[in-house]
């Protein structure tokens, strides 16, 4: 298995796609509800395809979707919600399709509708977008070492932040995701080398002022003992919680070079530093109820009271498997950010890459899964621990979740 198709995998850089559809289905979709969920449809090993995003009105019974009313999307790339209710869409991850940001919003019928667009540079790999107010928002272009500043009202791009002068040596300087606090943007940086791998544990972040955009500093870390601070296309691995303090996913070398580690890291409210009191190597934690190791967190939902859940990575569930986009490598997890432990949710299916679906709606967890015997969405109870498997299924790998109604 090379390493480079683990980061195909895990960061959706995927080789030469095309899309199916023309440019005027891409304006509006005829589905409506206030549930969005998008899928991938694969060619059989699963390194090429199509996406697809739309909006449903109920979870649950094994209700079965195609993708007829569906928002095509680009292949290896996710859509991004804001608390303002913009949803934006993102071409393919390598630049396949037309290189354009789609903003769309739920209309008065609850049906997506296209509400602006605005150009990308080629071979940005755009994946996350972070709103700083009405008028201003940040999109991360990942392959260019380079942040676009924009105005998500009228879809045009203000300035731009070129983060390359911060790359260590042999290596890009990759931002992934983004996060803002206290008026301060807080952009991760991966540190890849051609391999799209991290060369040593470090976790480095780069800071900016929200009101002008100047160069705050930049942070290091080296002390924790693991890297590559977030998953650059989950816009949920860094968050702020209910305290106000910043955690941060930090996926390691996805568990594929012995020593570069995965952990999680915080930055404490009032601070902006990385805090080094705070360890939490996920590499070598014991996970009750999984039988081998854990590489990573590969998807990240917070909910509160110190509680994240996810999907962890654990390439010793599917070792006879070396097809990194098929093996059902990933199983969900609920991790205590308090205790530093993690636990297996037991009666949820294990799922591949492509599945790594997450959200909550209406109080529960709900989990994609592209398991053995379907392809859909499954939730678990946290009050009440029930589980309901095949809530729906749904055409493709279920690759993307949000509701409204949380």
């Amino acid at each position: 298995m090379k390493i480079k198709k683990a980061f195909y995998l895990f960061l959706a850089v995927f080789a030469t796609v095309f899309s199916s559809c023309d440019d005027d289905d891409n304006d509006a979709s005829s589905s409506s509800g206030k549930i969005l969920f998008s899928t991938t449809v694969t060619n059989p090993s699963g390194d090429s395809g199509s996406g697809y995003l739309q909006a449903i009105s109920e979870l649950g019974g094994g209700s079965k979707y195609d993708n007829n009313n569906a928002i095509p999307l680009g292949f290896g790339s996710y859509p991004c919600v804001c608390e303002s209710g913009n949803i934006y869409v993102f071409p393919d991850y390598m630049g396949g399709t037309e290189l354009v940001l789609r903003k769309f919003v739920l209309n008065s019928s609850n049906q997506l509708e296209l509400k602006g667009s605005m150009p990308l540079p080629a071979n940005s790999s755009a994946a996350i977008v972070v709103e700083a107010n009405s008028k201003k928002a940040y999109v991360c272009c990942q392959s260019l070492d380079l942040i676009i500043v924009f105005n998500p009202e009228t879809m045009t791009e203000i300035s731009r932040i070129d983060v390359s002068s911060l790359r260590n040596e042999g290596v890009s300087a990759y931002p992934g995701a983004l996060c803002i606090r206290d008026n301060i943007l807080y952009v991760t940086l991966e540190q890849y080398n051609s391999q799209w791998m991290p060369v040593e544990n470090s976790i480095e972040l780069a800071l900016y002022n929200v009101s002008d955009d100047s160069f705050i500093k930049r942070i290091r870390n080296t002390s924790l003992g693991y890297c590559c601070p977030s998953r650059p296309i989950d816009n949920q691995s860094i968050f702020v919680d209910e305290n106000g303090d910043m955690y941060i996913n930090c996926v390691g070398s996805f568990g594929y070079i012995p020593g570069l580690d995965a952990g999680i890291a915080r930055i404490k409210k009032g601070e902006t530093e990385i805090d080094e009191n705070y360890k939490f190597n996920l590499s070598s934690a014991t996970v009750d109820g999984l039988p081998c190791s854990l590489n990573m967190i590969g998807k990240c939902q917070y909910t509160s009271d110190g509680i994240m859940y996810g999907y962890g990575y654990a390439i010793g569930l599917d070792p006879e498997n070396t097809n990194t986009y098929t093996a059902r490598t990933g199983v969900p997890v609920v991790v205590d950010l308090n205790k530093k432990t993690v636990k297996v949710i037991k009666g949820l299916p294990l799922t591949n890459g492509h599945g790594m679906a997450m959200g909550i709606h209406k109080g529960k967890i709900v989990y994609g899964s592209a398991n053995d015997s379907y392809n859909g969405f499954c939730t678990y109870d946290p009050v009440t621990g029930d589980i309901e498997t095949k809530a729906i299924t749904v055409t493709g790998f279920p690759s993307f979740f949000y509701s409204f109604e949380k």
